[in-house]
């Protein structure tokens, strides 16, 4: 059932499709770092749970947040390229 106050419906797609793009931002800093991904793994799992719930719950809009969290776990889940041998 889609919200009945379109601003508050707003307001959610618009805090979880930032929260998400956070989500996209970690993934692409812990794809070039040496660093753990356990964290960057978990908010993009997270991102697309609640974009998914928006998206069924309250607002149309909800999808773009789980889009990029699902970029951001494809980001922070590819293999990471070998080293250079030489």
């Amino acid at each position: 059932m889609p919200m009945l106050d379109e601003y508050l419906g707003l307001f959610t797609v618009m805090s979880f499709t930032g929260l998400s793009i956070g989500s996209l931002l970690l993934s692409v800093l812990t794809r070039y770092s040496k660093g753990n991904r356990a964290f960057a793994i978990v908010l993009a799992l997270g991102s697309i749970a609640f974009g998914l719930y928006v998206w069924i719950n309250i607002a149309e809009g909800g999808i773009l947040s789980a889009l990029f969290g699902a970029l951001s776990l494809a980001i922070c889940l590819w293999p990471r390229s070998a080293p250079p041998s030489e």
